[in-house]
């Protein structure tokens, strides 16, 4: 099974914008379920980042495949 781990900017920005981020870490933490691609939103791969837009942000992450990780660097609004 997939896992979700978070770098630290992305974590800070969970940790301060707390409930007011909750369907966003549901939709993020949803990705170990389908081999870290996203089910809903848009995104777009460029070299080994997924960008991903969802629920007015933007998620920038890598998949790491022999881990079977989703590694989630940065969380910006917009």
């Amino acid at each position: 099974m997939w896992e979700v781990w978070y770098g630290l900017e992305a974590a800070n920005y969970l940790d301060d914008n707390g409930s007011l981020v909750t369907d966003l870490f549901c939709a993020m933490e949803s990705v170990a379920e389908s081999e870290g691609w996203p089910q809903q939103g848009a995104y777009h791969q460029q070299d080994e980042l997924i960008i991903w837009q969802i629920l007015n942000h933007r998620v920038i992450y890598q998949r790491l495949i022999n881990q079977q990780v989703v590694q989630i660097a940065f969380i910006k609004p917009g």
